[in-house]
């Protein structure tokens, strides 16, 4: 695990990643959920969403980001979180952004070719990644402390990486390890070079925090002996789940 540190996103990259996530809001309907929607350091997509069965990453094309030269990362996550990779170029004109192609302005980044996302959207039961896992239990941990009324400074999605979010409160700025698992596993222990995190976030942090989410199915029959019987249900993309959160734990 270690921390990384990526440059701030100029003003002109700024203004062509808001069009773009206009556009593909605009193109979007019913079952579509935005998975990032911003542009916190650090971060391997600079757009991601759902609709149905599949995740989609995009890598807006404009101004210093170009994909052969920086896409790197963002094939890597895209494997890891079993995504669909999409580069979305944009053009400049008259001082404004707006995508270079027709239609949702996506392309395949694996076929080169124009897609449609909603082609892609079928009835068959996904199991989720480790990375939405993951991805979900920061949303859960981040919402609780939201309302708190503490200020998000930035959390990241790559289980790579450590901390994972980044906070302000009275006290000052802190941080929090986040960490999943599945039902029917009970307990998350902390991770083994936790104190290398510690010693490494001290100069920048008042405190620092362990959270664990453990995640259910909706419809799990919660047999007590899962473990050892396999009587549980799998995680399914796009079906309901039951995340166990017990709260922030003092490191």
């Amino acid at each position: 695990m270690y921390q990384i540190e990526q440059p701030e996103p100029t003003d002109e990259f700024k203004k062509a990643w808001i069009s773009a996530g206009r556009h593909i809001q605009n193109q979007a309907d019913t079952g579509f959920m935005w998975l990032r929607a911003d542009l916190n350091r650090p971060f391997a997509e600079h757009l991601s969403f759902r609709i149905g069965n599949q995740i989609f990453f995009i890598f807006v094309e404009a101004a210093e980001f170009n994909y052969k030269k920086n896409g790197k990362l963002f094939d890597r996550m895209c494997k890891e979180a079993n995504a669909i990779p999409c580069i979305m170029p944009m053009t400049q004109s008259f001082g404004s952004w707006r995508p270079h192609y027709n239609g949702w302005g996506l392309i395949n980044a694996e076929l080169n070719v124009a897609m449609n996302p909603l082609t892609f959207v079928t009835d068959e039961l996904i199991e989720m990644t480790d990375w939405e896992l993951f991805d979900f239990a920061i949303q859960v941990v981040c919402a609780e402390i939201t309302k708190q009324g503490k200020k998000i400074l930035s959390k990241q999605s790559s289980q790579e990486i450590d901390p994972t979010i980044w906070y302000q409160d009275e006290t000052g700025t802190n941080y929090i390890v986040v960490r999943a698992a599945r039902h029917p596993e009970t307990n998350i222990s902390l991770p083994k070079n936790i104190r290398d995190v510690m010693q490494a976030c001290s100069k920048e942090a008042e405190n620092g925090y362990f959270a664990s989410v453990i995640f259910a199915n909706s419809d799990d029959p919660v047999d007590p002996d899962a473990k050892s019987n396999g009587n549980f249900l799998p995680l399914y993309r796009g079906h309901a789940v039951f995340p166990n959160y017990s709260g922030l734990s003092v490191l």
